[in-house]
This record gives structure tokens, C-alpha cells and sequence, in this order.
């Protein structure tokens, strides 16, 4: 009887856990995403979200901003919760980006760059659509290649 209960709650458990810290990751992105848009309207200035890949990790900087500011504000950025990663982004040229720093623009007037994220965690996969007019976000719980077509969306 306890062999049967293990066998059924094991796979349901892993599942919970394991999705839980990519949907954590991916609360974390399209909250931050929200926000920019909303402060980039706001304050009439454009902000941009840098991401580097090869930690996972991201900061965001303005437009006005100084270099020594943005290198100042980059030695602070935020990490992606424990062994998530950024496996690679499409940016609105329909280029899979999985190295480097790419950056995602939140304008002043509401618009943003176009960009599909796709995240990681062991063998589980989410991919997040980011839609540069809308302000809607598309997510799918496994990794879905998306293209950009030339209108940006």
C-alpha cells in the first residue's frame, strides 16, 4: 500500500516543485516586464532590461542614465531563483540569442522591443512571449520556438 502511494505522489510532488521555481522565475520576469512599461509612460523615459545569460541574471538601466551609473547598477543586478536559467531569447530581428547580454527597450510610449524568452530548470522548460504593443504576455509551460515576423509581434 505504501509502494502504491509513493509511485502515485513521487511524479506529482517533483512536478509541483520543479514547476514551481519556473513559474516563480517567470512571475519575477513578467512583473518586472509590467512595471517597466508602466514607469517608462510614467516618467517619459525609456528603460531598458539587460540580461546576462551566462548567470541568469538581469538589471535594469534608463536611457539618460551615465555609464559609470549603468556600470554601477549592473555590479548590483538581481538573480533568476536557484538553478533557473535563461536558455536563450529571440530579439525582434528573429535572432536566438543564447550568450552575451541582450537587452529588452520599454519606451515612453508604451511599446517595447518584441522578444521570446525561454527559461530552464533540469529538464522542464517555459517559454515567455513578450508582445511589444499589447502589454500582454504570453507563457507556455515547455520551450516553443516563436518566431518574430517583421512587424515585430
Amino acid at each position: 500500500l505504501i509502494g502504491v502511494v509513493l509511485v502515485l505522489a513521487v511524479p506529482s510532488t517533483r512536478d509541483a516543485l520543479t514547476g514551481d521555481k519556473l513559474k516563480k522565475a517567470s512571475r519575477q520576469i513578467i512583473g518586472l516586464e509590467r512595471k517597466l512599461r508602466a514607469e517608462a509612460v510614467h516618467d517619459q523615459l525609456d528603460y531598458i532590461l539587460c540580461m546576462d545569460l551566462s548567470d541568469s541574471s538581469f538589471w535594469v538601466i534608463a536611457s539618460d542614465m551615465t555609464p559609470e551609473k549603468q556600470d554601477e547598477i549592473k555590479k548590483h543586478r538581481q538573480h533568476l531563483p536557484d538553478d533557473i536559467t535563461i536558455a536563450d531569447i529571440v530579439d525582434e530581428n528573429n535572432k536566438k540569442i543564447s550568450s552575451g547580454e541582450p537587452k529588452i527597450v520599454f519606451k515612453k510610449n508604451n511599446i517595447c522591443s518584441p522578444a521570446v524568452i525561454h527559461l530552464s530548470y533540469e529538464e522542464d522548460k517555459m517559454t515567455i512571449v513578450i508582445n511589444p504593443f499589447l502589454g500582454v504576455v504570453d507563457i507556455y509551460d515547455k520551450y516553443m520556438d516563436i518566431p518574430i515576423n517583421a512587424s515585430g509581434q
